[in-house]
């Protein structure tokens, strides 16, 4: 990730494909790739999140074209700027297994489960 991330909202159209993506998250791990950082997460365009497994995960180089760019303001510039910072933090605890899927499989385990009166 060495370009400026774009803005939450951003619409995009990524390489060989003819859909648009709207960005909607950074630093997702997904878990096909359980080991990879990849630069946004992101949701087709106009319809949105539908469920898990229509969430895009790709980085800064596959956006093709960008067709509208998200709301910037004061707020959004300081989290860039943390999440930058970020960033090397982030992929250390993936490879250690404190981030990602695989954590987060490991917080359900231990979490207490519900029965279907308290759900």
């Amino acid at each position: 990730m060495d370009k400026e991330l774009l803005p939450i909202g951003s619409v995009v159209q990524l390489e060989n494909s003819t859909a648009l993506v709207m960005v909607a998250g950074y630093l997702p791990v997904a878990p096909s790739r359980p080991d990879y950082i990849w630069d946004y997460s992101g949701f087709r365009f106009p319809i949105g999140f539908t469920d898990n497994d229509a969430v895009y995960c790709f980085d800064h180089r596959q956006i093709q074209v960008v067709y509208a760019y998200g709301y910037k303001d004061i707020e959004e510039d300081i989290f860039m700027g943390k999440l930058m910072g970020a960033q090397g933090r982030v992929a250390d605890m993936v490879k250690s297994g404190q981030a990602g899927p695989a954590a987060h499989r490991a917080e359900r385990a231990a979490a207490p489960q519900k029965s279907d009166k308290e759900a």
